[in-house]
């Protein structure tokens, strides 16, 4: 019975902690969720399905939270966004939506492109709310409810490939962002 009980303990807090990652990774958080959702439905097969709903429930109300920080707050956050080196990646999402309009946030919901980017954006460019909830809701379901079924079925062979290439990724990106910071 204690063994239950701590287990019960540890599914919700780790539940607990997706959400949060989920939450902040589409606001300005610059690891993807997929991170996380991996492992855990590796773990916990049965319940990809609730992972997956979690991850896309969550990571779109960060997605809002970024919509209304554009959209009200954008000139504090655009020091943030200057800070972070983002403002060429800034101003191509920008262009984006000059030419496709709110249906790139369908795109990049779904792809590895960065979410962040595209929820400030459509905030500031003030794009329609509803369309903005309708496409983000699609793209990020399409993706973590993708990635969450093929770890169920597929998961061995996936956490084999992170485990091989994810420290040596780990270690370009953590040099590349310390030597990026002492040129600047």
């Amino acid at each position: 019975m204690y063994r239950e009980i701590v287990q019960r303990i540890i599914t919700f807090q780790s539940k607990g902690l997706l959400s949060f990652v989920s939450f902040i990774e589409s606001i300005f958080f610059p690891i993807p969720t997929d991170v996380l959702l991996i492992p855990m439905c590796y773990s916990k097969p049965l319940e990809w399905r609730v992972l997956a709903f979690i991850t896309t429930t969550t990571s779109v109300a960060g997605g809002a939270v970024g919509f209304f920080l554009g959209s009200f707050l954008f000139t504090e956050v655009y020091p943030i966004i200057e800070d972070l080196n983002y403002v060429s990646e800034f101003n191509d999402v920008k262009n984006l939506f000059e030419i496709h309009g709110a249906l790139i946030i369908l795109i990049a919901s779904f792809t590895p492109l960065p979410y962040k980017l595209f929820t400030i954006t459509a905030g500031f460019l003030s794009i329609d709310f509803i369309l903005f909830l309708i496409f983000s809701l699609i793209g990020r379901a399409l993706r973590f409810y993708l990635v969450a079924y093929v770890t169920k079925e597929h998961g061995i062979v996936i956490l084999e490939y992170i485990n091989r290439y994810f420290l040596y990724i780990a270690l370009v990106i953590i040099s590349a962002y310390v030597i990026f910071n002492l040129y600047n």
